[in-house]
């Protein structure tokens, strides 16, 4: 890689050791792409992996130790938040070991300087990029709500590389960075008409599972379409075949025309998604071979204030069933909003329950006897089969999830 003078003298630990340390890896995640130099990046969303394993643990600390701080403003994705630890101690325990390992996380972060944010949605907490700035993010939905619908640059990285791109204020300059690997290569059209959310969630899993890693171009979506269908579409699409960046015609910013957005080129996949395709999909979203669950679990990715008030609204009067717990994931400030605003007393009154800055990801369940879950979310569904979760999926509309968990 090339390196500039400053960039040479952060390496060779001109700066600190927090520094050295982050550009070593850097560098070595440059030449393995055959990245030819650095770009300065504008912000950073960082994870925060799962608690569940120590190596977690060392990870971020091996940054925090060597007294590395964040030089761009850093968000964080969902974590274990202290204040949801033990909060149903008799039904539902987690480990100390498992607290420990979360405040350990914690606090090396917030010794390197992050905001602790701690949501999948770091674009309605204020970490905005403009279109074209290099952004340094972590959490599937994010970024692929950052390159296609902001139009702004990031690469699918993982926990460590983001630590080491906040303290260097850097990001080796390769793959979706660069202009010409962002044109479309895959031509998608919709012949359905999306009727809520989950319609989304589904179109967007298709795409993930049919085209994996490519970059669909997509023509079909309705007028109506709002920032927050993409966030779903986006995220489903992510989680079931890693589709980090997409152009919808006419709605995102690098896609005014499909000409365009394929950069002039033929598409080397074409795929059509009809009614039939979506019902199908439905199906096979939907893991569980049984009509019980344990709990209900919305929010994924977290809700806007909008979507809570609509919660609101149609949980207003009605009960959740014994038995049953109904959980909404949600980050800190649309909570905070949704209390000023009455529309959390009318959740929490119903028995459901706000479970700020986090995600059913970070909890210990492994003693819960929880089996199986219904969820209004196509990335939920399709995620929570595997480590460390293991459990089945219901995946239905957010409508059906209250009609059958509620009275």
């Amino acid at each position: 890689m090339k390196l500039t003078d400053e960039e040479k003298r952060m390496l060779n630990g001109e700066f600190d050791e927090g520094v050295r340390y982050s550009m070593d890896i850097l560098v070595q995640l440059g030449d393995l792409y055959g990245a030819e130099d650095f770009v300065d990046i504008q912000s950073v969303h960082g994870a925060m992996s799962y608690p569940n394993f120590w190596a977690s643990v060392e990870l971020v600390e091996s940054f925090s130790n060597r007294g590395a701080k964040f030089r761009v403003p850093t968000t964080l994705n969902t974590a274990a938040w202290p204040s949801n630890f033990n909060r149903w101690p008799d039904e539902l325990p987690e480990s100390w070991e498992h607290m420990e390992r979360c405040q350990r996380m914690i606090n090396a972060v917030r010794k390197m300087g992050a905001h602790l944010t701690c949501s999948c949605t770091p674009y309605f907490q204020g970490n905005l990029p403009r279109f074209r700035e290099c952004v340094a993010w972590t959490e599937s939905s994010a970024i692929s709500f950052a390159n296609s619908v902001l139009g702004a640059r990031a690469n699918r990285i993982t926990d460590g590389i983001d630590k080491a791109a906040g303290v260097a204020g850097k990001m080796p300059r390769f793959g979706l960075m660069l202009d010409e690997n962002r044109k479309g290569n895959a031509l998608v059209h919709v012949e359905f008409k999306p009727k809520n959310l989950s319609d989304y969630g589904t179109l967007g899993w298709i795409v993930g599972k049919h085209l994996g890693n490519q970059i669909p171009v997509i023509e079909g979506l309705p007028e109506s379409t709002t920032t927050n269908d993409f966030k779903v579409f986006g995220g489903a699409g992510a989680s079931s075949g890693g589709m980090p960046l997409y152009h919808v015609v006419g709605m995102t910013p690098e896609a005014p025309t499909r000409e365009y957005a394929l950069g002039g080129k033929k598409p080397l996949y074409e795929l059509r998604i009809d009614e039939k395709e979506v019902e199908k999909a439905r199906a096979l979203i939907s893991s569980a071979k049984t009509d019980k669950f344990e709990a209900v679990l919305l929010g994924c990715p977290h809700p806007t204030i909008a979507e809570v008030k609509n919660l609101a609204d149609i949980l207003a009067g009605r009960r959740v069933k014994p038995g049953i717990k109904f959980w909404i994931f949600i980050s800190a400030d649309v909570l905070a909003l949704a209390r000023e605003f009455g529309y959390a007393q009318v959740i929490e009154a119903s028995g459901a329950e706000l479970v700020q800055q986090t995600c059913i990801l970070f909890f210990d369940i492994s003693k819960w006897g929880w089996k199986t879950i219904m969820t209004d979310s196509a990335k939920y569904a399709n995620l929570l089969t595997s480590e460390p979760t293991w459990l089945e999926a219901i995946f239905v509309d957010t409508l059906t999830c209250i009609a059958r968990a509620t009275v």
